[in-house]
């Protein structure tokens, strides 16, 4: 269950805290101006739903911590890169970026076939894609980034990350209208000068394969943003994305460089100048103004220009058939999604190693349906084979090992008929224990040294919670060590009961990461525990304890247990500081006696119940 199903029934001294922003509140009477300022203010913060969010900040405290941070030291026009702001932009830059790219392909490749009006539009078309993402360059001067797992959100350090000259280059070559150019390209290709033209295609082929990496950044966020698919789905999905992409690409460029080359063959020259004159007053009727034939005698090309091809044709010539089938487009008068289409068939053939033809007919259904059939075959195979290369050469075993045991939860689930909640919830504690990568920590612990492994798990857990406990402030580091060392660590998912009122207690507990609700026996809400935090030390102490609270999961919480048996072993030979212990927690009990008999204030109670 998600932690918004959490209804908070406490007073706003005992919640997490009374704005999770941090920003001051809006009081009556505050104008709608300021109002929205707020709200957009909101929105450049970090936000819980920002599918990186739970990687680098696991629990709501932490994300509070963040806004804390950003409001109180940073400019308010800054751009968390984990807000809400950022989310919606990166789905929006998504669908951008992929439009641009698939638009420059398929205007480039057919701007000889393409009207005047047509392609002044997609000209249009494709500038807005580009100012957009030009806006996008701007954005990243004022938005924070990740390096090596920090988020940066100083302002200096952000414009001179972004203002590298590799950085600048890199986003420039996307958002430059090269649209803009297409028309000369076109006067160009009537001009029987095509080199600049046919470098410019062969650019931006190479420039879309450059960009694939940007394109799946974005496209695993839309992924996780608005799907919630898996780190797993997305691995499997985005090979078929780039499939598809070089797809397209390859098929305009199949189309467009046998067309542009053609005049650079000598051996071809009249079978060039014929192409030309025909596209320019039989396929769209060019007029002289915009597009001028004026370095060459044009051909005296008729009604009947097939005939008049099959008598000037050189007996020489290599390129009758690709002629024939450009004279036959013009006699059926073909659209530009017909021949893009057809290049796409051929494409597919080619690539599928099916250059020969199963179909009843040549009819382009026939065609074009037995193509996709082979485009499945070859997508599946082609994705089987890039498991198997990454399974045999990866450098990252343990997300392949991660992969193997979600797979056996997959088995299992199916084998014992298990509901897919119980599924989703067995492989969301595995991904959110395991943090998306497998590891084995007996390994680890039983080959480091002694002192190596004092020292890690010190680490681990003096820092953040040990030191916070009072119970332990009179006991020696060497003895904190030693507890450290004898910590279970546990995982609780949303709404997981970590321990239930009335329950024997032998367990003292460290909340690492997470927050938790704390109730009394007949469901009312005390307060909240955050990071750091630790209750039932009682446990420790008093062998018949019995649980007088329960504490629930609010959100995936990771928690350290301690063993009443394992602290006694170890607190032992520690006479006084034991006595020092014992002595503190029976002041914390008289003081939660007092609270029960209504002396001391629920805050107070709250404060002291879990000792």
């Amino acid at each position: 269950m998600s932690p918004k199903a959490h209804r908070c029934s406490l007073p706003v001294v005992l919640r997490l805290g009374d704005s999770d922003t941090h920003l001051p509140p809006i009081l009556p009477g505050t104008s709608l101006a300021a109002r929205c300022l707020r709200h957009l203010r909101t929105l450049l913060l970090i936000s819980p739903s920002h599918p990186e969010t739970r990687v680098h900040y696991r629990s709501r405290t932490k994300i509070a911590a963040e806004n804390e941070r950003q409001v109180r030291e940073l400019p308010p026009y800054l751009v968390h890169p984990f807000s809400s702001v950022r989310k919606w932009w990166e789905v929006l830059m998504y669908g951008v970026l992929t439009l641009h790219l698939l638009t420059l392909g398929f205007t480039f490749a057919f701007a000889p076939h393409l009207r005047l009006g047509v392609l002044m539009r997609l000209q249009l078309f494709d500038c807005a894609l580009c100012a957009l993402l030009g806006v996008e360059f701007a954005m990243k001067l004022v938005t924070g980034y990740v390096s090596r797992g920090e988020v940066v959100l100083d302002p200096r350090r952000i414009v001179r990350h972004r203002l590298r000259w590799w950085n600048v280059l890199n986003r420039m070559l996307l958002f430059v209208p090269y649209v803009l150019i297409l028309d000369e390209l076109v006067v160009g290709f009537y001009q029987d000068t095509v080199v600049v033209y046919l470098c410019m295609v062969i650019y931006l082929y190479l420039l879309c394969i450059w960009r694939f990496k940007a394109i799946n950044w974005y496209f695993s966020t839309v992924a996780r943003s608005l799907f919630g698919l898996s780190e797993k789905q997305i691995r499997y999905l985005e090979p078929i994305m780039d499939t598809l992409y070089v797809l397209h690409w390859t098929t305009c460029l199949l189309y467009a460089v046998p067309m542009l080359t053609l005049v650079l063959l000598d051996d071809n020259r009249f079978e060039s100048h014929f192409l030309v004159d025909v596209l320019w007053s039989q396929d769209q009727r060019r007029d002289h103004l915009h597009y001028p034939i004026t370095h060459r005698e044009r051909l005296p090309v008729g009604a009947n220009y097939r005939a008049y091809f099959e008598d000037h044709v050189p007996a020489s010539s290599i390129c009758a058939e690709y002629m024939a089938a450009r004279l036959s487009d013009l006699e059926y008068n073909a659209t530009v999604t017909y021949r893009y289409l057809r290049a796409m068939m051929i494409t597919l053939k080619i690539s599928l190693q099916g250059g020969h033809s199963l179909s009843a007919t040549h009819h382009f259904l026939h065609e074009w349906t037995q193509s996709l059939l082979l485009l499945g075959g070859w997508i599946w195979s082609t994705y089987i084979l890039l498991l198997l290369i990454r399974t045999i050469i990866t450098a990252d075993a343990s997300s392949t090992r991660y992969d193997e045991i979600l797979n056996e939860i997959d088995a299992f689930c199916r084998t014992k008929r298990l509901g897919r909640s119980i599924h989703r919830k067995m492989s969301r504690h595995f991904g959110c224990h395991y943090r998306m990568h497998y590891f084995d920590v007996r390994p680890i612990r039983t080959q480091a040294s002694d002192n190596l492994r004092r020292t890690v798990l010190m680490e681990i857990a003096y820092g953040p919670f040990l030191s916070r406990a009072d119970v332990f402030r009179e006991l020696p580091l060497y003895v904190l060590q030693d507890i450290a060392d004898q910590l279970r660590f546990e995982l609780y998912l949303e709404q997981d009961t970590i321990l239930a009122a009335g329950g024997a207690a032998n367990s003292m507990y460290f909340l690492a990461l997470g927050t938790a609700a704390v109730y009394t026996a007949d469901g009312v809400e005390l307060g909240h525990l955050i990071d750091g935090a630790n209750f039932g030390a009682i446990a420790l102490f008093r062998p018949e304890a019995v649980r007088t609270v329960s504490v629930v999961a609010l959100e995936v919480c990771e928690v350290y247990r301690l063993e009443r048996t394992d602290f006694q072993k170890l607190v032992k030979p520690h006479g006084y500081a034991l006595a020092q212990a014992v002595k503190l927690a029976e002041k914390r009990i008289q003081e939660r006696r007092l609270s029960e008999e209504g002396s001391a204030p629920v805050e107070q109670y709250f404060d002291t119940f879990f000792y």
